[in-house]
């Protein structure tokens, strides 16, 4: 059984949400192309732009990964970008927008 992961977002952004969403899956291929290249300050940029992105609209775990992406490609730690990257995808995968 897969959980679902429910961030509750303002109803406000409803309409943004969507384009936020497409932008994050972009945002995924642009991290593994960069990580396939070995540029981890591309790496950490994306993290940064996720993590303030998410917060901006709610996405509080969102923001997290976001956070430890960045952190972790500022500390050239290869394997711990990885694992993110992996949270990052099951994120996406897995959650729901509640709007409140």
């Amino acid at each position: 059984m897969v959980f679902k992961i429910i961030e509750k977002i303002d109803k406000d952004l409803q309409g943004l949400i969507p384009g936020f969403m497409e932008i994050t899956h972009k945002e995924i291929k642009d991290l593994e192309q960069a990580l396939g290249s070995g540029d981890m300050a591309v790496v950490a940029r994306i993290g940064h732009n996720l993590k303030g992105s998410a917060l901006n609209y709610g996405f509080l775990q969102l923001g997290g990964i976001g956070r430890r992406i960045e952190s972790s490609a500022e500390r050239n730690q290869l394997e711990k970008v990885h694992a993110e990257l992996e949270a990052l995808k099951d994120y996406v995968d897995r959650v729901e927008v509640e709007f409140v």
